[in-house]
């Protein structure tokens, strides 16, 4: 049966995470995070990842949406990344739910591989969608422009992961309750 402050507490850690996007958003949209040689993060994946590592599937999903038309509505040309983030987040919580072992680690490796995921789907598609260039271009665009975005999106996981379990935990019915005690 859920309680007042079972609901109150799910209100909080879905306005603070709806937060935590919106600041993220506009972190990797609004020159806050600095370009390096070329090179641009990609928090708002990881954060939907991470997010859905703690969610229930149907609720990650609709983060996962709302972020990639975050995403899509800053983007400079039409894109993918609504869809592409609302199957990434389900995938990641049903992943975490049914699959994996729910512990730390694991919650802490799934948004990295779907950030690695979606940064070579991003490159293969790129490639795809330029069949004039060779070898070469394709070589040069994966080494100066894919895996240094690749880098410096890891180098965020970690603190978006934090961000997003401590949210969770300050949020949660079990840490009431060793408050309480």
């Amino acid at each position: 049966m859920k309680t007042n402050l079972d609901k109150r507490n799910r209100i909080l850690r879905r306005i603070a995470l709806s937060a935590l996007m919106l600041l993220t958003a506009m972190a990797q949209f609004v020159p806050w995070l600095p370009v390096v040689y070329g090179a641009r993060a990609f928090p708002l994946l990881v954060l939907v990842a991470a997010i859905a590592c703690y969610d229930q599937p149907a609720s990650a999903v609709i983060y996962g949406a709302l972020a990639g038309v975050l995403w899509d509505i800053a983007a400079p040309q039409g894109s993918y990344h609504a869809f592409f983030l609302a199957i990434a987040a389900f995938v990641s919580a049903m992943g975490v739910r049914y699959l994996f072992n729910r512990n730390q680690v694991t919650k802490a490796l799934v948004p990295i591989s779907i950030t690695v995921a979606y940064v070579f789907l991003r490159w293969t598609l790129d490639t795809l969608a330029m069949p004039g260039i060779g070898f070469a271009q394709n070589t040069t665009m994966l080494l100066r422009e894919t895996l240094p975005s690749l880098g410096y999106t890891l180098l965020l996981a970690p603190l978006l992961f934090t961000f997003v379990s401590l949210i969770v935990r300050r949020t949660s019915r079990r840490q009431q309750r060793v408050l309480a005690d």
